[in-house]
């Protein structure tokens, strides 16, 4: 099997090809009276007045309630690709616990793209950040992309005698089985986190689990979405962390070289990435070793120790050579975590 040594690798994501959003999306924070938020939400009024005909949506009756979005609690995004506005949603809250989303519209040219759904995770994140532990939102039959989007994330039906075609509602707190994951650089700074499912235990550590719905954040820019579910692997003792990718993503394994990961509870670990990353692509079986120009630029701005340093290199190096082996758990120890993530209509069997 092939081995080739890489400096500079172009990353885009915690594991080299997150995506499925425009690398140039930007989600910020705006005042409702904006130029930009009025005129999206008369795009977004007109689009309703033609897939609701009977009903009255002229911009006086839909319009009263915007000034609560700007109060404290309650959010107003618009979304850019680049300097273009192409897209809005809003968060207010209905009770101490509950937050309701509003107006979520996204420009034709932005669908299908995973933006919706981008802008979905900055609101849900938002509400976090507000204390609250549930979200609400309401659909109609006619609007059949957001319905699905929402459901997708996880929105279920609620009935509460509104009386509007789709309401729906989600949970915000963890559940047993969610794990934060953080990864941080050497001075503490936030990289990348997520949130995964645990999936189990075996002897080579902790499975945890993603579909491709799954939001990878890089500190607080706009979520990216992997191409396909995959499993990380927290080793029981090792200073490092494994991410299993199913097809189509071309890279098969991707080894993230680090400190030992920190347990914080059963819901956090944390780790932090000393740079150098071993992969398997998927298509020529190809394993290489990535980013060494990071790893030696970051010694020097980040003072990594000389037995850090040290300690990465032997990592990489035994890395390396179990990849290139598939020396078990780089094997198919993977197989039946993944399994549970891909053999459902729903990307998850738990």
């Amino acid at each position: 099997m092939p081995r080739v040594r890489h400096g500079q690798a172009a990353r885009t994501g915690p594991d080299e090809e997150a995506e499925h959003v425009p690398s140039t999306l930007r989600i910020q924070r705006h005042h409702t009276g904006s130029a930009e938020s009025r005129e999206l939400r008369r795009e977004f009024v007109a689009e309703l007045a033609r897939r609701y005909p009977e009903q009255d949506f002229s911009a006086d009756t839909v319009t009263d309630e915007l000034p609560v979005l700007d109060a404290p609690g309650a959010a107003w995004f618009v979304v850019y690709d680049g300097e273009q506005p192409v897209g809005c949603g809003g968060l207010r809250g209905l009770d101490e616990h509950t937050g309701e989303i509003k107006w979520v519209f996204l420009r034709e040219a932005a669908r299908g793209r995973q933006v919706g759904r981008s802008l979905l995770v900055e609101l849900e994140d938002t509400a976090r950040e507000f204390g609250y532990t549930r979200l609400r939102l309401s659909t109609g039959d006619r609007q059949p992309e957001a319905l699905g989007l929402y459901i997708s994330a996880g929105y279920r039906p609620v009935d509460d005698g509104m009386p509007v075609a789709h309401r729906l509602e989600k949970d915000l707190r963890p559940g047993p089985a969610d794990v934060r994951v953080d990864f941080r650089k050497y001075d503490g700074s936030l990289r990348w986190h997520t949130t995964l499912r645990r999936l189990g235990d075996d002897g080579h550590g902790t499975w945890l689990g993603g579909t491709r719905h799954t939001a990878w954040r890089r500190g607080t820019l706009a979520p990216y979405f992997p191409k396909a579910a995959h499993v990380m692997l927290v080793p029981q003792m090792g200073d490092w962390v494994a991410n299993f990718h199913a097809p189509p993503h071309r890279t098969a394994l991707y080894v993230d070289v680090a400190a030992r990961p920190v347990w914080t509870g059963t819901g956090l670990v944390t780790v932090v990435d000393l740079d150098l990353d071993v992969v398997r692509r998927r298509d020529t079986g190809t394993v290489e070793l990535l980013d060494e120009d990071d790893f030696a630029e970051h010694q020097v701005r980040y003072g990594y120790p000389a037995d850090v340093v040290a300690g990465a290199r032997r990592t990489a190096d035994h890395l390396l050579d179990a990849v290139t082996v598939a020396r078990e758990p780089f094997g198919t120890a993977h197989a039946p975590w993944l399994a549970r993530l891909t053999d459902s209509p729903q990307g998850m069997r738990m």
